[in-house]
């Protein structure tokens, strides 16, 4: 069975299935396609067409046709949509001569199984087969095209319709004071903080925290005793850390 690898491929399979009446006849189609027996693949315009082998003395021919693409897939497609090209059931007709009485039969479904590989694989088959560009995934203006338009030019084109198109825009104006506002006393007084509550406050600088701070600590190392370094140290960083 074909994997599809890509958002194309599976809406080519959906459409195969979509064909087959979402029953299940695709084994022997599935059969004949996995061991390449649909060959001569051929693609233009509106058509597309294989030729398949199934052990007997001649191949049998497969054509499948489509109908044009509507404007609203080619601006699709002109975006960047790949997979909207990919047609309807109701826009396909398989033309093939075979002796068998399923419908559709095993050489349909193994040329159409080919048709999704070929998809799949090439993207410009399926553009070539609905008649969509010049056979190229590139379109006259892609969404990175749109998207391009930075915010000079934007700012270029309004400029332009301004002047060509007089009379049909307005200007909107700020009508709000931009002018200081004055504050009387008693809102300044409330926002900041009153003078004679910041007289009344005092900071008192503390030496010690706690009084086991006053006795000696003795630590050792490599015998000598070096907790005085480490008293010195603290009181350095307390005096630092009080003045600022």
């Amino acid at each position: 069975m074909i994997r599809p690898t890509n958002a194309v491929g599976e809406a080519m399979m959906q459409l195969l299935v979509a064909y087959t009446n979402y029953k299940d006849p695709l084994g022997p189609g599935v059969a004949i396609q996995r061991k390449g027996a649909v060959k001569d693949f051929f693609v233009e315009s509106g058509t597309v067409s294989f030729e398949v082998y199934d052990g007997r003395d001649r191949a049998f021919d497969v054509e499948i046709h489509v109908s044009p693409p509507s404007e609203n897939v080619r601006r699709a497609v002109h975006s960047g949509d790949i997979q909207d090209a990919v047609p309807k059931v109701g826009e396909i007709n398989v033309h093939h001569i075979c002796p068998e009485w399923a419908s559709p039969c095993r050489h349909e479904i193994a040329a159409f199984l080919q048709l999704v590989k070929e998809v799949d694989e090439d993207h410009n088959a399926l553009l070539k087969w609905r008649g969509i560009g010049d056979n190229k995934v590139a379109a006259k203006k892609t969404k990175e095209d749109e998207q391009s338009l930075n915010e000079s030019e934007k700012k270029t084109t309004i400029r332009n319709l301004r002047k060509n198109l007089p009379g049909r825009f307005i200007t909107i104006s700020d009508s709000r004071n931009n002018d200081p506002v004055l504050l009387d006393e008693e809102m300044i007084d409330f926002f900041s903080f009153s003078q004679k509550n910041k007289d009344s406050f005092t900071l008192t600088r503390i030496n010690k925290t706690n009084s086991m701070e006053e006795e000696q600590t003795e630590i050792k190392f490599d015998g000598f005793n070096i907790g005085n370094v480490f008293t010195d140290a603290i009181e350095t960083i307390t005096e630092f850390v009080l003045k600022n």
